[in-house]
């Protein structure tokens, strides 16, 4: 509570899912951005992201504690843990899977991209193993019957009877006391029965070994797995952390045994796939378009050659306003595909028109660009002003809205400027060309799908 950002905590040991009595959790509710104090030493008001570092720096100056830090945000776009990076490792033998997952896990906390590295697999758990020593229990006149029966009843407890109080039926158990049964030697000293009627001490007749044991044994598509998770450290991409993944996964691993991504780290993928996919579509579908609006096929080239310079003017905008290529960012590039190409449109339909009135491909164009000049600058400065507020948003969420309006910003700007001079130049060298391409075009398409015109003509 002595960080001023911080507003409010809430602590539970042992975690939600009790038992674990060497974990704990704790939620840190901060303060809004404008109402957080800046910071003397930054110099101004610290994000989430530095104050999750300071208290990963903190915590983990504790002795004996290995605290992770997690942003709760990206749990709603996983159904597992949500880290950014997250996948399980998996194969036959538990053994040699645990000796792989460390080998990871010794990998990526070497490699800057990485920080909070943790994982599910729970060992160190002590473990007593009990044998019973066939031959002295046969010297000793004792069955393993009897060292089993005497085990269970007294260290794990048994029922011996019941009685009634209040009109209600008790369990009557019988078991050793807890100080009594934590210990190696307290086990040894316990007695046994023979088939003499005499005590026998337990400890003549059995092995105990004690060692360390796995909680659980956890199994992802029917496969032995074990669960890793990590943060991707500041300044560093989400990709670049994937990709380091499967090259450290290809290297450590062998045949039978593999790394299977999920959680917001397949979530992350299946979006860019998503959006990509969309992108692509989304060309393909405007080319079909504005072939069916001109009725022609080169016209539709010409207007989306303004989508290259928009993707460059985008990269370039937020390479200088130091922001990453994310979902949002992405958004932003799909929502050019559709604003830039109205300034092609606007010059390549009136160039038409000036063609249909009888100028030349020269002429038409010379009088064209003048006349569209005026309505493609202000149509391209509304949308670049209405992206600037979004782009300087310093509000809650900010984050997700500024790599879009930057997107949209430097895409706008770029294209704009460029496809005055491209456009009307790609339109001079394909007007050489489009009459012979129309014709060959419609031969090609009439002659496959229609054969009486092929006869015909």
């Amino acid at each position: 509570m002595k960080m001023p950002e911080l507003n409010r905590y809430y602590a539970a040991v042992g975690g939600f899912g009790g038992g674990e009595v060497n974990t704990g959790i704790i939620f840190l509710n901060l303060k809004q951005k404008n109402e957080r104090p800046v910071n003397r030493e930054a110099g101004h008001r610290r994000s989430q992201q530095e104050l999750m570092d300071y208290v990963r720096q903190e915590f983990n100056k504790i002795p004996d504690v290995k605290a992770v830090i997690q942003d709760l945000s990206t749990r709603g776009f996983a159904a597992q843990r949500g880290f950014p990076i997250e996948f399980t490792v998996r194969g036959p033998d538990w053994e040699k899977l645990h000796g792989f997952a460390e080998e990871i896990q010794n990998q990526m906390k070497q490699s800057d991209l990485f920080v909070d590295v943790d994982t599910d697999y729970l060992s160190g758990m002590p473990e007593i193993r009990i044998y019973p020593d066939r031959e002295k229990a046969y010297e000793h006149g004792v069955s393993v019957s009897s060292v089993a029966g005497v085990i269970n009843a007294l260290i794990g407890g048994t029922r011996i009877a019941k009685y009634t109080k209040g009109g209600r039926r008790y369990d009557v158990r019988v078991r050793v006391l807890a100080e009594q049964r934590t210990r190696k030697e307290d086990i040894e000293k316990l007695l046994v029965w023979n088939d003499r009627g005499e005590m026998v001490r337990l400890m003549d007749v059995i092995k105990i070994e004690q060692r360390s044991s796995l909680l659980t044994i956890t199994r992802r598509g029917r496969e032995r797995a074990i669960g890793i998770f990590a943060n991707v450290a500041a300044g560093k991409s989400q990709a670049a952390c994937l990709d380091k993944v499967r090259s450290i996964a290809a290297k450590v691993l062998p045949d039978s045994y593999h790394a299977v991504f999920s959680g917001t780290s397949e979530t992350f993928r299946e979006s860019f796939q998503s959006l990509l996919f969309a992108l692509w579509l989304g060309i393909i579908v405007s080319y079909m378009v504005l072939a069916s609006q001109f009725n022609h096929l080169i016209h539709p080239v010409t207007v989306l050659l303004a989508l290259p310079f928009s993707i460059s003017g985008a990269f370039i905008a937020l390479l200088i306003g130091n922001q990453s290529l994310n979902i949002f960012s992405l958004i932003g590039l799909i929502l050019l595909m559709g604003i830039v190409k109205k300034n092609s449109i606007l010059l390549v339909e009136f160039t038409n028109q000036l063609r249909r009135e009888g100028l030349d491909p020269l002429e038409a164009i010379k009088k064209a660009c003048p006349i569209r000049f005026r309505p493609i600058f202000m149509t391209s400065v509304t949308t670049i002003a209405a992206a600037i507020p979004p782009a300087m948003a310093l509000g809650p969420g900010a984050e997700t809205r500024i790599p879009m309006a930057i997107a949209v910003i430097g895409g706008m700007t770029l294209s704009t400027l460029l496809t005055l001079f491209v456009v009307p130049a790609a339109y001079l060298v394909f007007a050489h060309l489009e009459k012979e391409e129309v014709r060959e075009a419609q031969k090609k398409f009439f002659s496959r799908f229609i054969p009486k015109w092929k006869k015909k003509h």
